[in-house]
């Protein structure tokens, strides 16, 4: 199994433990979590097989289908091939869904930089304050709430981390690792707006990606905007592109 691969399978594998229940569709499964309704991650469908023959028109009618019987608020699919994802874009796109590409990129090797800033690993409850006040600053407050429970599910179905910049007692900068079967995933990347470009997001990712390596694991990855600069400073890290999946939203 490739980077790609291992990596999509590890993302799915935390999907599934976070499900409330499921349904299966013609070319995959549905996941959804009552209690967190405006999570588009915890509510969305998979496409998991025929890649080369699903059509937007099928998926749209899947969603309206079973997320509507859900009473969701929004629509959400994920197709992690990027040949399908760019073929099923224009389509998807005129029927009013937004796209995303996801990069996943994985860490080459070697030994990291040491971060720049002092890093302490932080338990989660620590986090909490910091997550809802940078959440808020973007979102209504009820799905802020909703955003961090997400977050903090996903911490108890797998071994996780979290490493953050502290100032005055709060986290200003922060990320998380996953850890399972010998691979480690860095996510949740945040920086408090009056603490950036201070190099703080570069300094937790480094700290959490020494403890991936630590822990002895053999691949580490994160995954970035395609189309945001986020991806640049992890590759100047030592991660690298391995693959790509889009992700279809409409509100």
């Amino acid at each position: 199994m490739g980077p790609l691969d291992r990596a999509w399978s590890f993302e799915a594998t935390l999907q599934d433990r976070c499900a409330e229940r499921t349904a299966e569709f013609d070319f995959g499964t549905a996941l959804f979590r009552s209690d967190l309704a405006r999570v588009y991650d915890e509510n969305f469908l998979r496409v998991e097989r025929g890649f080369d023959q699903v059509s937007a028109r099928q998926l749209v009618s899947d969603a309206d289908r079973l997320q509507g019987a859900a009473a969701l608020g929004h629509r959400k699919i994920i197709v992690p091939d990027e040949a399908a994802g760019r073929r099923l874009d224009p389509e998807l796109a005129q029927r009013r869904f937004r796209r995303s590409v996801l990069l996943t990129m994985a860490y080459a090797g070697g030994t990291p930089a040491a971060p720049a800033h002092p890093v302490g690993e932080v338990e989660m409850a620590e986090l909490r304050s910091s997550r809802l006040d940078a959440f808020v600053s973007d979102l209504h407050s009820q799905a802020a709430r909703q955003i961090v429970a997400h977050l903090e599910l996903l911490a108890g179905v797998v071994p996780t981390r979290g490493y953050a910049v502290m100032v005055d007692g709060k986290a200003a900068s922060w990320c998380v690792l996953y850890e399972e079967g010998g691979i480690g995933q860095i996510d949740d990347v945040v920086t408090m707006g009056r603490y950036r470009r201070r190099g703080f997001a570069r300094a937790v990712v480094l700290a959490a990606l020494q403890a991936s390596l630590e822990s002895g694991n053999d691949m580490t990855f994160l995954v970035a905007d395609d189309d945001d600069w986020p991806k640049n400073l992890y590759a100047e890290i030592g991660f690298e592109p391995v693959g790509r999946r889009y992700e279809f939203t409409r509100a």
